[in-house]
Order: structure tokens, then C-alpha cells, then sequence
């Protein structure tokens, strides 16, 4: 009894290294309680940076699809010949499409391109950047008259706040996403 006694006080002050061999440290060692705790510390940054990045490409998705749906029905009143019979300047235009997505949209940051063209092979289909900004000194507002092929395009520089879209999604100088609206057509008889 005696010895049984000394010796569980003796191994009570012997090193950790004697204590891993005895196996007393083994359950602690082997205990796996924090693993959740460790997994999910090392998954949540990523998680949720992946969900900003899906958050802020769907209202980009979003932005377009209001532009388009705006340009097409401003472009149907150009088609048709209300805008050329209500004899609209560019101000009172750009108000009439920025009144279609001023919900969304800055409307003093919406630039807007109205022309007529030659042929639809001639229409740009690209968005015109210079030095890392929209050139807008090609743009114009010329009403067209019938049977003419028109243009109308808009563009909206969308602000991008996920650093990881920033950097893979646009060439613009400030680092923005570049929201288009167009449509060509040819305008009827009027």
C-alpha cells in the first residue's frame, strides 16, 4: 500500500515528456472537440469572400438587365417616332431613360449615345474606354427621322467593391464595371 502511494505521487511530478509516455497526456492529445471550431476559422474568410463576390456579380447581373430593359423601351418610343414628334432635347432625353432606372442608377453618371448609321454592320459593338474611361466625345444625340438605322446606347459606370472582382473584372482606371444598354434598330415610316 505503502508503495502504491509513493509511487502515484512520484509519477504527479515527473516531466510531461515521462507523462506522454504513460499515456496520461494521450486523451488531451487525441481529443478532437476544437476540430469543428479550427475547420471552420480556416473556412470562413473564404466562404465569405466567395459570397460577396456571388452578391455583388448578381446586382451587376441585376444593373444590366434594368438598362437593357430601359434602353429597349425608350428605344421603341425612338423607333416608333414619339421622341422625334415630341421634339426632346438630349436633357429632356436623358431624364426621360434616367427616369426608367433612377431606382438603381446615379442618373448624373449615365451617359447616353443617340445615332443614326448607314448600315447596321457599321454599329460599334464595343464599349469605347479611353486612358481608362469612358470616351464619350464620339457620343451624340441626333433624333432620326423614318426608316433610318438608329442606335441608342447607354452606359453606367458601376462601382466595384469586392477587391477580387476589381481586379478581374474590369480595365477601367478607377477599377468599375461598365453597365451597357443597347439597342439598334431601324425606325419606322413616320
Amino acid at each position: 500500500m505503502w508503495n502504491v502511494k509513493m509511487e502515484s505521487a512520484a509519477r504527479a511530478h515527473r516531466p510531461a515528456a515521462d507523462l506522454r509516455r504513460t499515456g496520461r497526456l494521450l486523451p488531451f492529445i487525441r481529443n478532437r472537440d476544437g476540430a469543428t471550431t479550427v475547420e471552420l476559422a480556416l473556412l470562413a474568410v473564404p466562404f465569405f469572400v466567395l459570397m460577396m463576390v456571388l452578391i455583388e456579380t448578381s446586382t451587376i447581373f441585376f444593373a444590366e438587365l434594368v438598362m437593357d430593359r430601359a434602353v429597349a423601351k425608350v428605344g421603341r418610343e425612338v423607333r416608333t417616332g414619339q421622341i422625334t414628334s415630341a421634339g426632346l432635347s438630349k436633357e429632356d432625353f436623358k431624364k426621360k431613360l434616367c427616369d426608367e432606372v433612377d431606382f438603381l442608377f446615379t442618373c448624373a453618371k449615365l451617359q447616353v449615345d443617340l445615332k443614326t448609321y448607314a448600315s447596321f454592320g457599321v454599329v460599334p459593338t464595343s464599349v469605347p474606354v479611353k486612358n481608362g474611361d469612358i470616351d464619350s466625345s464620339g457620343f451624340s444625340y441626333s433624333t432620326p427621322s423614318g426608316e433610318v438605322i438608329t442606335s441608342l446606347k447607354a452606359y453606367y459606370k458601376w462601382p466595384l467593391y469586392v477587391d477580387v472582382l476589381r481586379e478581374m473584372a474590369t480595365g477601367m482606371s478607377d477599377h468599375s464595371f461598365v453597365v451597357v444598354g443597347s439597342a439598334a434598330f431601324m425606325t419606322e415610316p413616320y
